[in-house]
C-alpha cells in the first residue's frame, strides 16, 4: 500500500483545492493507496476546509512547529509501505502513484521524486531561471529511472516535493538515528530553513538503499509572484547555505570527505571569487546573488578555521 500525506501549515485554501483534485483523481486503484493530511498548528484548522469535510478527508494536527516534525506524525500513522509527501501546492499527475507504485517493485530503492514543472502566477525575469531548482522545480526528461551513485550531493538526489519513500527508512531515521545533537530541521512557519530531504537522502544511502530521480513522476509546482523576487532568492539562498553546512558537518564524518561540493572551496578561492562578484553584483542579479552566495560561504569556512 501507499500511504500519500499533505504536509501543511496555513495553506493558501485555492491551491490545496487543487493538490487535493489531483490527489483524488489518480488512476491508482483506491485499495492500493490511502489519504491524510498532517496540520502543522494551522492558524485556521484545514479539517473546517470545505473540499476536506466533503470528502472526508482524515486530519492530524502535529502541534511542534516545522516540516520535521510533520512527516514523523506522517509516518507514525501511515499504513502504506511507500509514503508519497505532496506540498500544499503540487499538482500531481493522474499516474503519479501508479508509477511509484511500478518503480518500488526495485526493493533496492528506498527514495524517487521526479519532474516538476512550474506554474508560475507571475512570470519571472529571465536572470530567475536559473536559480529554479531553488524553489524545486526540476525540468527532467527521460523514462528511466536515473539512480545516484555517489555520496556527494548531486543532481539525482531526490528532493521533497513529492517525494517517496520506504517507510522502512523512515521508521529507522525517526525511530533510530534522529537526535537533538542531530536534528536537521525542515520548513518551520514562514522561515526558509530547509534540508531534512537531503539529510534523509543522506541517511538511505548510509544504509544501503539507493536513492534517485525518475522523470515519469510528474507534477506541476504552484510558484506565487512572491517567490520570484530577488529579495526572496536571497533570503533562499543563505538559508540554504546554513542548512547545507549543517548537513556537511554531519554526513562528512560518515563518508569521510565533504558530501557538499562547495565546501571544498578554500578561504583564498572563495575570497578571489567573493571579490569578483561583488564588483559585477552592481550590474548582474546572478553575480550579485552569487556574491550574497560566497560571503555567507566565506564567513562558514572562516568558522572552520
Amino acid at each position: 500500500m501507499i500511504s500519500v500525506c499533505i504536509c501543511t501549515y496555513n495553506p493558501n485554501e485555492k491551491y490545496l483545492n487543487r493538490v487535493i483534485n489531483s490527489i483524488l483523481s489518480q488512476d491508482l486503484e483506491k485499495h492500493s493507496w490511502e489519504f491524510f493530511i498532517v496540520d502543522n498548528n494551522s492558524a485556521h484548522p484545514v479539517s473546517n476546509i470545505d473540499i476536506v469535510l466533503q470528502n472526508n478527508i482524515k486530519v492530524v494536527v502535529e502541534k511542534t512547529p516545522g516540516l520535521t516534525a510533520a512527516r514523523k506524525c506522517a509516518n507514525n500513522i501511515a499504513n502504506g509501505d511507500i509514503i508519497v509527501f505532496v506540498d500544499d501546492d503540487n499538482i500531481l499527475n493522474p499516474d503519479y502513484l501508479s508509477k511509484v507504485e511500478y518503480s518500488f517493485e526495485d526493493k533496492s530503492i528506498g527514495i524517487l521524486s521526479g519532474a516538476i514543472l512550474p506554474e508560475y502566477e507571475q512570470a519571472p525575469e529571465e536572470w530567475f531561471y536559473t536559480y529554479e531548482e531553488m524553489i524545486a522545480i526540476r525540468r527532467l526528461t527521460g523514462s528511466s529511472v536515473l539512480l545516484n551513485d555517489k555520496h556527494v550531493y548531486n543532481g539525482r538526489f531526490p528532493i521533497g516535493a513529492g517525494m517517496a519513500v520506504r517507510k522502512m527508512i523512515l521508521n529507522e531515521y525517526f525511530c533510530n538515528h534522529l537526535t537533538a545533537a542531530n536534528y536537521i530541521e525542515g520548513r518551520k512557519g514562514n522561515e526558509l530553513s530547509s534540508g531534512e530531504d537531503i539529510d534523509l537522502d543522506f541517511f538511505a544511502i548510509s544504509i544501503q538503499y539507493k536513492i534517485g530521480i525518475y522523470p515519469l513522476l510528474k507534477m506541476k509546482h504552484i510558484i506565487p509572484a512572491s517567490r520570484v523576487s530577488i529579495e526572496y532568492i536571497k533570503r533562499l539562498t543563505i538559508s540554504s547555505l546554513n542548512s547545507s553546512y549543517l548537513i556537511n558537518q554531519k554526513w562528512k564524518v560518515h563518508f569521510g570527505e565533504n558530501v557538499i561540493d562547495c565546501f571544498d572551496l578554500d578561504k583564498p578561492a572563495i575570497l578571489i571569487r567573493l571579490i569578483w562578484n561583488m564588483v559585477l553584483g552592481s550590474i548582474s542579479r546572478k553575480k550579485y546573488l552569487r556574491f550574497v552566495f560566497l560571503k555567507s560561504l566565506y564567513k562558514y569556512q572562516k568558522a572552520l578555521g
